[in-house]
């Protein structure tokens, strides 16, 4: 029953993203189509806390909140230790459907990530690599139900890979050329 519960509140929120973002016509380039090789120092000046989210942790920084992604497939209402979001001025899981967040994913060393298609969404154009602290993410910007949207990823089979989704919602925009973005796309590390 829960995993049926969990399944229809994901088909929500993806219906809620969907309709959000049908209602406005963006006229302006995605906010998040600009690659970064280097910010001058200034993600390193950034403050926040690291969050352990099981098997990876990552800084949230100060004004953004983490929110922990449910185990869709657990009966005991754990949480994921490979997927967190990290909500741009958010004070509430449910700010998810209205601001800017980062989801990160994490695939240990016995997983192979399989690099995402831009194929799946509308206007998507590849991105140069952006490199944050000792990665380098290579991956696309696009729009996926009327919303800006950058999906990167790093790492190598046989060692730890990520892959990191960045999510605007109507006025609310993220950039990979954020101090904040960069400074969480570099914090990311496997959990001791």
């Amino acid at each position: 029953m829960k995993k049926l519960i969990a399944i229809l509140l994901v088909l929500t929120m993806m219906f809620a993203l969907v309709a959000c973002g049908e209602k406005e016509e963006k006229t302006d380039a995605p906010a998040t189509d600009a690659p970064v090789v280097d910010d001058g120092g200034s993600a390193a000046d950034v403050s926040g806390e690291t969050y352990n989210v099981g098997n990876f942790t990552v800084l949230v920084p100060t004004g953004w909140m983490e929110v922990a992604v449910d185990d869709m497939w657990s009966d005991d209402g754990a949480t994921d230790p490979n997927k967190v979001q990290i909500i741009k001025d958010g004070t509430s899981e449910f700010d998810i459907l209205t601001k800017a967040y980062i989801q990160i994913d994490y695939y240990g060393p016995e997983t192979d990530l399989m690099a995402p298609s831009s194929e799946w969404y509308d206007e998507a154009a590849d991105l140069e690599p952006v490199v944050a602290g000792d990665y380098t993410w290579t991956g696309f910007s696009a729009v996926s139900g009327g919303n800006n949207m950058v999906t990167l990823w790093t790492g190598e089979a046989g060692g730890p890979q990520y892959q990191a989704t960045l999510w605007c919602n109507g006025e609310y925009t993220i950039s990979v050329t954020d101090a904040d973005v960069l400074a969480i796309l570099a914090s990311v590390a496997p959990a001791a």
